[in-house]
């Protein structure tokens, strides 16, 4: 039986929505196939561990006081008791799944950790799990894959306390109203606002501000469509979900994506991610361009693990706005008709990084050049 290590929480405005993610994988991973062993990831930067993380209440209820500080060294995960100076071997990490939402344990914080510690991992590695997790790189990627995007500008928080007078009047005159306003590491919807005047900017900037340093403001479509679509890799093969609708009306906001449809506090269809309308109705050329968008960003980014991608359609045109490399409850509900059906998709996740660990482990990693080089006395 495998131990896998379910990494979530996270120091991010996000934590709560990882811990969603993360005690939803938790209570369906396949007990006869695996070891679920959860890390916890506080707000404090800490990692803890405890059975009863399955358990929502414990985290609902702050019961804090179960949870054992843990490290990871060489694969192996330890519980480090401070007040005792004491350190104790739990067990040895087969695989580990991420997820922690925004922040670095998003960002290729998680994905450095597993790494450096020779741990599998079934989620993005390092470098593509930094980038998208800025949505200003995201942009420039997506210019150098020749993918649609809108517009933009980006601005740092430096720069407009020198410079506000100028970066507004771009706003109005590059982008033109209505705009909308992104914190540029965040996701889950948390700090976007919409603009229609210089002063609804300024007050967006300040929101955004307050979460982040940096923020994207881009063009505002009116009449729009928000579609998701992931993909994921299994024995080399790339398979991409069908198009989905994210409904909202304007902006899809934090509240509808989680505070209107959480009810069982475990996620799936029923819980955080529960849908009011599912496939979309799209054209088969729109439908063919976002899965054609999806597997090429997913191939060309050398992604691994489930990624979902969320496109505007708007006026026939599909335009890429966001990557997300570890999507709420991993997008499992793009391609799975049943919570049930999560396991076995879980499972083919952690199976496909166990290979794709095994294959790096064969590449040389010494060069054996101090065998000949000369040195200096």
């Amino acid at each position: 039986m495998r131990n896998v290590a379910v990494v979530f929480g996270g120091k991010s405005c996000e934590n709560e929505i990882s811990i969603l993610t993360g005690v939803f994988v938790l209570n369906v991973l396949d007990r006869e196939k695996y070891n679920p062993v959860p890390v916890y990831v506080h707000t404090d930067g800490g990692m803890y561990t405890s059975s009863k993380m399955n358990d929502l209440r414990v985290f609902k209820e702050r019961k804090y006081g179960c949870f054992e500080r843990v490290f990871f060294d060489g694969g192996t995960m330890y519980a480090l008791n401070a007040k005792k100076n004491k350190i104790k071997e739990m067990c040895r990490i087969d695989v580990a799944l991420n997820c922690c939402h925004g922040g670095l344990g998003e960002g290729g914080g998680v994905s450095a950790m597993a790494a450096w510690n020779g741990i599998p991992l079934a989620s993005p590695d390092i470098t593509p799990s930094a980038v998208f997790l800025d949505k200003c790189l995201t942009k420039i990627v997506m210019q150098g894959l020749n993918i649609p995007t809108l517009d933009y500008i980006r601005v740092n928080e430096s720069d407009y306390k020198k410079r506000a007078a100028f970066l507004l009047k771009r706003v109005g005159t590059k982008l033109k109203y209505p705009v909308v306003i992104k914190p540029a590491h965040l996701g889950s919807s948390i700090g976007i606002t919409v603009a229609r005047t210089e002063e609804e900017v300024k007050t967006g900037m300040e929101i955004a501000f307050a979460l982040d340093h940096r923020l994207i403001i881009e063009k505002y479509l009116e009449n729009k469509q928000d579609v998701n679509c992931a993909a994921y890799e299994s024995d080399g093969e790339i398979y991409v979900s069908e198009p989905e609708s994210a409904f909202g009306k304007g902006v899809y906001s934090f509240e509808e994506k989680y505070i209107r449809r959480t009810s069982d506090g475990v996620g799936g269809k029923t819980g955080n991610h529960a849908k009011e309308g599912g496939r979309c109705a799209l054209t088969p050329d729109l439908r063919e361009k976002i899965r054609a968008y999806t597997k090429t960003v997913y191939k060309r980014m050398n992604l691994k693990g489930v990624v979902r991608m969320d496109f505007l359609v708007s006026e026939g045109k599909v335009y890429l706005c966001e990557v997300n490399t570890v999507p709420g409850s991993l997008a499992y509900y793009l391609f799975c008709e049943r919570v049930s059906d999560a396991r076995a998709f879980f499972g083919d996740l952690i199976e496909e990084g166990i290979r794709d660990f095994a294959k790096k482990e064969k590449k040389l990693i010494t060069t054996g050049i101090l065998k000949t080089a000369n040195v200096r006395k």
